[in-house]
């Protein structure tokens, strides 16, 4: 289990945004290691996990595109039936709420990479131990 900073970005939810996104990480040689985008009718909010925070976060300053920072779980599971519900148990035991997941599973090696928000991500490292 990984503890990680994920960067939050507000854009404007129309053609070629995401492709801006993308070419401002590019260029500061940033790479996405995970995404998650959730439409609303104006703005979408797009959260990345990337292989180096500070750079992404300043390269997208300098773009004029305003981002914010969080601390991520990233989880890798086995992929089969209740993974992911134990993991929810034993945060919900603890008292640990869960804003958000998103991730994907490899059928093929057996995995599943999460990424999960939850309300203190200390006290869920520490519940969920050595997964």
């Amino acid at each position: 289990m990984e503890k990680a900073t994920q960067l939050s970005i507000a854009m404007g939810n129309m053609p070629g945004q995401l492709g801006r996104l993308c070419r401002v990480l590019a260029q500061a040689g940033v790479n996405i290691r995970g995404i998650s985008i959730c439409d609303a009718a104006d703005l979408s909010t797009v959260r990345i996990l990337v292989s180096d925070p500070a750079a992404a976060e300043n390269a997208l300053r300098e773009a004029g595109i305003s981002c914010v920072t969080q601390d991520v779980l990233v989880l890798e599971l086995d992929h089969r039936p209740g993974a992911l519900e134990e993991v929810a148990v034993r945060l919900g035991e603890a008292g640990i709420n869960v804003h958000y997941v998103y991730g994907t599973a490899d059928s093929t090696e057996g995995k599943a990479v999460l990424v999960l928000s939850v309300s203190d991500t200390d006290l869920a490292r520490q519940t969920l131990g050595e997964l």
